[in-house]
């Protein structure tokens, strides 16, 4: 399966929601030793705030007045198991996040261009990082054959969204999906590939690839890359590796013309 999709969290900003009273979900529960499916959110958001007040006084009242300076965009995989803020183990306001199944930048995704565009207009993020990862589920069904018509809603819009891997893993010429391909070529159906499979691990790295060439050929960003007088915007592409959390350079960092691209300190993964 390639989502887990439940409970599902919404998070609203005080401008939205009303304000209610503090409910103790466990004490709620209506006995003590009745575990329920919030203690996992409720017993982090205490841990949370005791580390903030502890080791960071004052600053979610500084945030407050004096908003939001992210150096970094990230797009990242909404797998649960590699948010940027736990894998880069930030302060809030250090990472302006954007997450999708298989970390994609699309034309048609106006989600992700808004996201770019406030960003690097408004909030003068210069640092966009594409984070893939090894294991990627969308990345991994991209190989694999395409449930049975008639697609159900479900899914109908997970094949539609990640129909630009499935074309890439088609037309790749990186020699391990190549090799794969062929040795796959007379099968009629297609299962995901085991987790280790070299031409997975190379999928992953190719679309990160590729969803960083779609951010530098996007209108924004060259709207933004021509003229002078702003502060340049780079773009890079990094790696995660969810067997170790190990994160990798995929080396292909972009930026605009006249602009030497900061050191990325990663290791550089060879591909």
């Amino acid at each position: 399966m390639l989502l887990a999709t439940f409970p599902l969290l919404i998070l609203a900003s005080s401008v939205l929601a009303h304000p209610v009273a503090h409910i103790n979900a466990k004490a709620s529960s209506g006995s003590e030793s009745e575990e329920s499916p919030w203690d996992v959110l409720y017993d982090g958001h205490e841990s949370f705030i005791e580390e903030m007040d502890t080791e960071h006084p004052g600053m979610f009242e500084e945030q407050t007045v004096n908003g939001q300076h992210p150096a970094f965009v990230v797009l990242a995989c909404s797998d649960s198991r590699v948010a940027p803020e736990t894998v880069f183990d930030t302060l809030p306001g250090t990472i302006f996040s954007e997450r999708s199944i298989a970390n994609q930048f699309r034309e048609d995704d106006l989600n992700s261009h808004s996201i770019i565009s406030y960003s690097v207009e408004h909030l003068d993020s210069q640092h966009i990082v594409v984070m893939g990862h090894y294991g990627c589920g969308g990345v991994a069904a991209a190989i694999a054959s395409p449930p049975p018509e008639p697609l159900n809603s479900f899914d109908e819009a997970i094949q539609e969204w990640i129909e630009p891997i499935r074309e890439l893993y088609s037309s790749s010429d990186r020699e391990e999906i190549v090799e794969y391909r062929e040795e796959h070529s007379s099968s009629e159906s297609m299962s995901s590939p085991e987790i280790l499979e070299p031409a997975f691990r190379a999928l992953v790295e190719e679309n990160v690839k590729q969803n960083v060439l779609n951010l530098a050929g996007s209108d924004q960003i060259n709207e933004f890359w021509g003229n002078s007088t702003n502060a340049p915007v780079f773009i890079y592409g990094l790696v995660y590796d969810i067997e170790n959390g190990n994160v990798f350079n995929l080396n292909v960092s972009m930026g605009p013309p006249g602009h030497e691209i900061p050191d990325v300190p990663f290791a550089v993964m060879a591909t």
